[in-house]
């Protein structure tokens, strides 16, 4: 296939899909205030600003493993462009989100090339996907949400609700593809170390790349028929073992364990039930059927992969928001892959069936298209032009800098939207923070759910509300009334503290009260009995914590100093009696250690999920906490570490034994 010819379709997409997201590339903060893409500038931002400290992310839900706060890599890519362009945070990551939106149809023309062979379908598939959504056209609900079927759900996606790291998962997507097909079509290693390197960047920027990808191989596999039949699969799953170890410091088991606690229940209720096999079952037969008529029919592979990875993931969708059924965990967010894989399936069929008619025939269809598809691309730009909107000195903006600068380093509750663009702004942490899926701590999602609903608690809403407040070390909270522009004013009552806690701060409708504690230090002394000894069933079952926070108000426990050196070591004074211990609110994990004088300290977790201390020492005493991960970590990096030696071993192997340089095969059967 010529170069030229290739190079004008990329460039004709790169224009197009430049000219939508335009705005985006001058935008410091959108106006969209009820998005979660602030808690992702924050995560860039602070990994920026200590770079190399990437162990503890003590800012939400009193601390949490870091890679638990999110998955990294586009953090990481938004945090080399806050060094290297010396921008403020929001505005380079929206640089570099609107470089990755408009980069994304170069990849998906690049697939579809790759695998088909057929530049002018090629070019339709990536000038549709600039510019249509399927999810709009066959989902009303979706349509409904986007405002039109015309409208690009795409990016409002990732303008108004914040998609940035799925949207960098499907911008890559394509890529890994390509390389897996290239990997089990050639020999040598550079595709298969390329289609390890890709795996590893897809997963590490969004967990729906894991299902993304995963149907991706297993649909490719479908497919292409290859014989043996077992050897792609075989390397399917050695790329896939080796790229697992060389990522697993970031997707560790920690991280895997806090997705499989909350995942199912987080946004919604979508743990299996009966039904849900049922229709993964029926799911599953009729995919087989699809694949089995395919065949018959004399599909070429490349046909027959576009039109199972959309049939799956537009199953997924559409069983959803057709019946509430859900077959996997939060299926309502693989509407960006229907987009993608569906209207793949639907240009491509197309194509096939056009190849039965005349050529005067397929190039009047393909002028038509073309030129249906100028129109709509045309409509997509007005539509972006008008849906990316600036912001200037947002409401949180302004509360979040109040409390950077009149409250340094206290803990708050940051309601709403408040929460999300916070530690944007500042390194002040919060009790919660974002992304409940990831959460290491399930009980504050009850505490906040007690906070926020009232449910049950009658007259004693502000009571109970005060009490977790100081069992979690948070001395302030912020609350939107009826008449904020918090986009989820999630309070029930929000009046409740009124004449209950002092106003600190007001705006409007959004008030920041103070909660009176003894000491706003995260440690503090306290008889071994106060120590929560139970996990509370809910939210009103304040008995198991009452003798703890009953100590925390007790004057005859001295006050303990607590201060952080690092994201990931602190360090606390004390004056210990005999019978007492140090409790910490910070989130207990297995990977801290606490150190007096050179000597280990027994370091356990109480009924909240927090720190207790027994310490070996009285009188003055100085404790030493780090976070190391302690054994899991070290193992995660020994598996990285040995991935990324089996790699280089085989490359070299691989080049020794075809002469010294990657091994060249006859080009890959992936058109057949």
């Amino acid at each position: 296939m010529k170069r030229r010819p290739v190079l004008w379709c990329l460039l004709v997409l790169a224009i197009v899909n430049i000219v939508i997201v335009a705005k985006l590339f001058a935008i410091e903060y959108l106006s969209y205030n009820g998005s979660v893409e602030g808690s992702f500038i924050a995560i860039a931002r602070i990994m920026a600003k200590y770079p190399g400290q990437w162990s503890w992310w003590p800012y939400w839900g009193c601390g949490m493993p870091f890679e638990t706060a999110y998955l990294p890599f586009l953090h990481g890519i938004v945090a080399s462009a806050i060094l290297l362009t010396h921008l403020p945070a929001a505005r380079a990551f929206h640089v570099v989100i609107a470089a990755v939106y408009a980069g994304s149809t170069l990849s998906v023309f690049w697939m579809a090339l790759v695998l088909s062979r057929k530049l002018a379908a090629s070019f339709i598939a990536g000038l549709a996907y600039s510019c249509v959504s399927c999810a709009d056209l066959f989902i009303p609900q979706i349509r409904l949400d986007s405002g039109g079927a015309f409208n690009l759900r795409r990016l409002q996606i990732l303008v108004a609700y914040g998609e940035s790291p799925h949207t960098l998962a499907l911008a890559l997507l394509p890529i890994a593809v390509i390389c897996f097909s290239y990997a089990f079509t050639r020999r040598g290693a550079k595709w298969k170390i390329l289609a390890s390197v890709l795996s590893a960047a897809v997963v590490l920027s969004n967990a729906f790349g894991v299902v993304a990808l995963g149907t991706a191989v297993i649909c490719w596999l479908m497919a292409f028929r290859m014989k043996p039949w077992w050897k792609p699969a075989a390397i399917a799953s050695a790329i896939g073992v080796v790229s697992y170890c060389w990522i697993s410091p970031w997707l560790s088991p920690a991280m895997i364990r806090a997705i499989r606690m909350s995942a199912p229940t987080a946004g919604g209720d979508f743990r299996y039930r009966a039904e849900s096999w049922v229709a993964l079952a029926a799911m599953l037969a009729v995919m087989l059927v699809l694949w089995l008529v395919m065949r018959r029919a004399g599909m070429p592979g490349y046909v027959q992969f576009f039109v199972l990875y959309g049939y799956i993931h537009t199953a997924f969708v559409v069983i959803w928001y057709a019946w509430k059924v859900s077959v996997i965990p939060q299926p309502g967010r693989y509407q960006l892959e229907v987009d993608l894989a569906l209207l793949l399936a639907i240009v491509f069929v197309g194509d096939w069936l056009l190849e039965r008619v005349t050529v005067r025939a397929r190039r009047i269809a393909a002028t038509a298209v073309i030129a249906v598809l100028a129109v709509q691309c045309r409509y997509a730009i007005h539509f972006g032009y008008q849906l990316i909107q600036p912001l200037e000195n947002p409401m949180e903006y302004r509360m979040a800098r109040w409390l950077d600068e009149h409250r340094p380093g206290e803990r708050a509750f940051m309601g709403g939207s408040a929460s999300m663009l916070y530690n944007v702004v500042t390194d002040n942490p919060q009790l919660k923070g974002n992304h409940d899926q990831e959460s290491v701590n399930p009980f504050l999602a009850i505490v906040a759910y007690t906070i926020y609903s009232d449910m049950n608690a009658g007259d004693r809403a502000a009571d109970y509300s005060v009490f977790w407040l100081k069992a979690y070390g948070t001395p302030l909270i912020s609350v939107s009334g009826p008449d904020s522009n918090d986009a989820y004013k999630p309070y029930t009552h929000p009046r409740k503290f009124e004449g209950v806690l002092p106003v600190v701060w007001r705006d409007g409708d959004n008030t920041i009260y103070e909660v009176p504690v003894r000491s706003k230090s995260l440690a503090h002394m306290m008889p071994a009995s106060s120590v929560v000894g139970r996990t509370p069933i809910h939210g009103l079952d304040i008995g198991p914590a009452e003798a703890y926070v009953a100590a925390l108000d007790d004057v005859r426990y001295p006050p303990a100093e607590f201060r952080w050196k690092s994201l990931s070591e602190a360090e606390i004074h004390a004056q210990v009696a005999p019978g007492q211990v140090i409790t910490a609110q910070v989130t207990y994990d297995r990977g801290w250690e606490a150190w007096v004088q050179g000597r280990r300290q027994p370091l356990r977790g109480d009924g909240l999920g927090l720190m207790v201390i027994d310490p070996d020492c009285q009188g003055e005493c100085d404790v030493t906490l780090r976070f190391t991960g302690r054994r899991e970590r070290w193992i995660a990096r020994g598996l990285s570490l040995g991935a990324m030696l089996f790699a280089l071993g085989y490359a070299l192997w691989s080049a020794k034994t075809s002469g010294g340089r990657f091994a060249r095969a006859v080009p890959p059967p992936i058109a057949g």
